[in-house]
């Protein structure tokens, strides 16, 4: 996310924003012009040409206004443009790099982050080039007015363009302080608003409360301490420019004195004061800001690089899958020590255990999410050789079912239309018709998200269908089941296991009939 980036969006917008963001200053400055012959006019008393330049000079003013709100459009569409690229990119990125990445991190990124960098960078770049073409063009005229003026602009320019170092640095943390917080906040919510029933249930409203206004404030100082910077950049910027006007307003007088220029510039030289000050002002802030989120646009280009994805052909699926003296420490000093476990192709095998006992954790550790501290898990193929797997492709059922604000259809096959001709099946083994009947669209009903309109066991039925659907040889199921009814469930397990895959399935309270559907049971113990 770079100025070349920015420019190569759509070049042929950026060539005509850059025009206008360079005519717009210019005519900022024939306004001044027009003043300054309106005022020798005047002194001529001719009226019919002062009517005439006045005239021109409305024209001038409607042009200005007129161009820079254009400009300042083509500017909203580029950076809108460029955005949009970027978060496809950083999408693809995240998707890609088979990293476990916090949400809370992904949403500040595609939009905290990309704020900043518009409102500091790219807002900035207009000011920018309107700053510095309004101070050439400011030069050019001083020139012919006096070299004197344009010694003592010189100096000031100078003067002026080293005031951001000042404040630099601390505006690059503060910037950075913002994003940081912004994402521990959305972290904070994360966390604690998914468990809001159980906050209410247990009247613990209170810590809700304290966490999230604690997170809220450490945002809000972070937002102050920018706002605190950038205000002090704005301050010293505002200060030196004053001085500098009055410095040249009392050097244009004496030149008017001495008879080196027309009284004339003494009128305008307001007008030169005001156009200095707005230009030095624009310049030394847009630098100061642009700067500010250096680091930040460093950040986003790193998330937003493309991740080289691997042509090779993926290794068969294991027929085999052993752990050998696994443990897994955690940080507050608590272990998870595992018997040594064989699962062999086909079985059907139900994992129970209770509740602590590290069954949702083998799974995460068979499929890769978490490294265990000591043991290891053994992949083997069919000659008994250690193989390494595609992880990706064993299927996983999570304990809390993952569905998408689409259709349920979209929800089985995972928006893979090839997989269509297989759905009938699959709901009617996941026991799911019945359900389907009640909508009106059938398997094309929209989900809610927000509005959960669907219940519990039936996502989880829709999960399962997903499961069939995608035929994987190997299937990890955790309480795949505990939304649904008892004779649903045996009638589903009935149909489950009848497959060719390698299913082991995680379950509490499981009768003795559904017991006796699985070939086995391992049992772990905390």
């Amino acid at each position: 996310m770079n100025l070349r980036n920015f420019i190569r969006i759509n070049r042929a917008r950026f060539f005509l924003f850059s025009i206008l963001a360079i005519l717009s200053p210019l005519l900022t400055i024939a306004m001044t012009a027009l003043v300054q012959i309106e005022t020798n006019i005047i002194l001529s008393r001719n009226l019919p040409n002062f009517l005439i330049i006045s005239a021109i000079s409305l024209t001038v003013c409607i042009m200005f206004y007129a161009l820079f709100s254009l400009t300042q459009y083509l500017l909203l569409a580029q950076t809108q443009d460029l955005n949009n690229s970027v978060k496809e990119k950083i999408v693809d990125h995240y998707f890609h790099d088979d990293r476990d990445h916090p949400v809370s991190k992904i949403q500040n990124r595609l939009t905290n982050d990309l704020e900043l960098i518009n409102d500091n960078y790219y807002g900035s770049l207009l000011n920018l080039i309107f700053g510095v073409v309004q101070l050439i063009a400011i030069i050019i005229y001083l020139i012919m007015l006096s070299w004197v003026l344009l010694i003592t602009i010189c100096i000031i320019v100078a003067i002026s363009l080293a005031l951001p170092k000042l404040i630099e640095k601390p505006l690059q943390k503060a910037n950075k302080l913002i994003s940081t917080s912004n994402e521990i906040y959305l972290d904070t919510l994360n966390d604690w608003l998914r468990g809001l029933d159980q906050l209410r249930q247990f009247a613990a409203g209170a810590k809700l409360f304290s966490v999230t206004q604690n997170a809220s404030k450490k945002l809000e100082d972070a937002t102050v301490k920018q706002t605190t910077y950038t205000k002090l950049l704005n301050a010293i910027n505002g200060i030196a420019s004053a001085l500098f006007g009055l410095i040249i307003f009392v050097l244009t007088g004496f030149l008017v004195k001495n008879d080196l220029v027309q009284m004339s510039t003494l009128l305008i030289v307001g007008n030169f004061r005001f156009y200095l000050n707005q230009a030095i002002n624009e310049i030394s802030q847009a630098r100061g800001e642009m700067k500010g989120v250096k680091s930040l646009i460093e950040e986003v280009n790193e998330a937003a690089e493309k991740v080289q994805v691997s042509d090779k052909q993926k290794t068969n699926m294991p027929t085999v899958i052993k752990t050998e003296s696994l443990r897994l420490n955690f940080p507050n000093g608590e272990k998870l020590n595992y018997p040594d476990i064989q699962i062999n192709q086909g079985e059907k095998i139900l994992l129970t255990g209770d509740s602590g006992s590290g069954k949702s954790t083998l799974f995460k550790l068979i499929l890769g999410e978490l490294a265990p501290s000591a043991g290891k898990i053994i992949f083997e193929d069919k000659d008994g050789n250690e193989i390494n797997p595609d992880l990706k492709a064993i299927g996983y059922l999570p304990q809390d079912p993952v569905i998408f604000p689409a259709s349920i259809k979209e929800n089985i096959t995972m928006f893979n239309n090839k997989l269509d001709n297989k759905i009938e099946k699959s709901v009617e083994e996941v026991n799911l018709s019945a359900d389907l009947q009640k909508f009106e669209e059938g398997i094309n009903k929209q989900l809610d998200l927000d509005k959960l309109n669907i219940s519990g066991g039936q996502r989880q039925k829709i999960v399962l269908a997903r499961a069939q659907v995608h035929e994987n040889d190997i299937i990890l199921i955790d309480e795949g089941t505990s939304a649904i009814d008892q004779n649903s469930t045996i009638d589903i397990l009935d149909k489950l296991l009848k497959s060719k895959a390698t299913i082991v399935f995680i379950a509490h309270n499981f009768t003795e009939e559904m017991h006796e559907l699985f070939d086995r049971e391992i049992h772990l113990i905390k």
